[in-house]
């Protein structure tokens, strides 16, 4: 807003705080600004700019991004210190002690748009102890089973271990169709059951 006197009046902040930065000119075309505690506060600009470490606010400052910030209302950030805890793991989670104790699986797709050879899908198998994952693309989710059989043959034979359990998110790929009576097996359940 520009008052009759010539002065700028800037909203500073969400608060609606009203500052007043008298502009005048200078021989060189520099305008003399006078900043309210809002626009120089660190701890604004950390919330704003979704709060970014200290270093890289006086890295921005340096190049002239940002305008020069107070560093004086620098204090702790509880979002911050609370993004960096550590998961705790659910109560009764159970964890694989050795190498195909529990193998993780999933299919992602499809996708809109299709490989070269014409996938759209994949799928994915994760060791949960060594977190070594394997990938498989495939064309229809029908296929689940068809990997499943590759990547159980290659991880046995070369590990000399048997897959213990396999962990998946019940997907209708795995376990059959919903029913009025339950969830009805579908071959890849089945396949389970039986080895």
């Amino acid at each position: 807003m520009l008052s009759m006197h010539g002065n700028v009046n800037v909203v500073c902040n969400e608060r609606n705080i009203v500052c007043n930065s008298e502009s005048s000119s200078s021989m060189n075309g520099k305008s003399k600004h006078k900043r309210c505690d809002s626009e120089t506060s660190t701890k604004l600009c950390h919330y704003r700019l979704g709060h970014i470490l200290r270093g890289r606010i006086e890295r921005l400052i340096k190049e002239n991004i940002l305008h020069p910030l107070d560093f004086s209302d620098v204090e702790y950030c509880i979002d911050c210190i609370k993004g960096k805890y550590v998961k705790q793991i659910k109560k009764g989670a159970k964890r694989s002690a050795g190498v195909l104790e529990i193998v993780h699986t999933d299919i992602c797709g499809p996708f809109p748009v299709r490989s070269v050879d014409g996938y759209d899908s994949f799928i994915t198998f994760t060791d949960d102890y060594s977190r070594y994952g394997y990938i498989y693309p495939i064309k229809e989710r029908s296929e689940a089973l068809d990997k499943f059989k590759i990547f159980k043959a290659k991880v046995e034979n070369q590990h000399n271990l048997k897959i213990k359990i396999v962990r998946s998110d019940r997907g209708g790929e795995y376990y059959g169709r919903h029913t009025p009576y339950g969830q009805v097996p579908g071959p890849f359940a089945r396949f389970l059951q039986e080895n």
